[in-house]
């Protein structure tokens, strides 16, 4: 009896881990659910899809664009924000270049720094759309980061630290459209 006792439990308990097993593994390969991001100062957000198996983030609009990631703390971020300002206006309607500022707690002090240093980009700030970025980009490990991407959403470059406006210019003309 004892030996059809230890039988009768071990069926269910492997048919219990397989679907976990199962639900884990498809969970993996799908992609994560469209999400909306916030935008400081804008009221429509940008919605992204991550698909982790095509490592692909595409975002709502329909070009290229930059991730900037950079802290309040951050002296070489503060020193990049003028000339991506000056960036954003020269590829208007070509690249997007967005902001996504980590470490917030207040929007309302996030909105007081990116007016104290007239940041005229597109800039995300809350820690749920901070993360996922964070995450889809592989994680980021300093700051400030910029990544380059295409308007399928394929990561195509990326820098770490604070790099001349002149590198950013030039990466930003290889990823826009070209025009006819």
């Amino acid at each position: 009896m004892e030996g059809s006792s230890k039988n009768h439990y071990e069926v269910p308990l492997m048919r219990y881990f397989g679907w976990i097993l199962f639900l884990f593994l498809s969970g993996c390969t799908e992609n994560l659910t469209q999400k909306n991001h916030i935008v400081i100062g804008e009221s429509k957000p940008i919605q992204s899809t991550f698909t982790p198996k095509e490592v692909r983030l595409k975002l709502s609009y329909e070009k290229p664009y930059l991730l900037f990631f950079f802290s309040k703390t951050c002296g070489a971020c503060k020193e990049a924000i003028p000339y991506l300002n000056e960036l954003a206006q020269s590829f208007q309607g070509e690249v997007e270049i967005i902001g996504i500022l980590g470490g917030s707690a207040r929007s309302d002090n996030d909105i007081a720094f990116l007016n104290q240093h007239d940041v005229r980009f597109k800039v995300i700030s809350d820690p749920q759309s901070t993360e996922y970025f964070s995450k889809a980009v592989g994680g980021v490990y300093g700051v400030p980061l910029f990544a380059f991407f295409s308007s399928e959403g394929k990561e195509k470059k990326r820098f770490l630290g604070l790099v001349p406006k002149s590198l950013l210019e030039e990466i930003l003309k290889t990823i826009r459209p070209n025009e006819f």
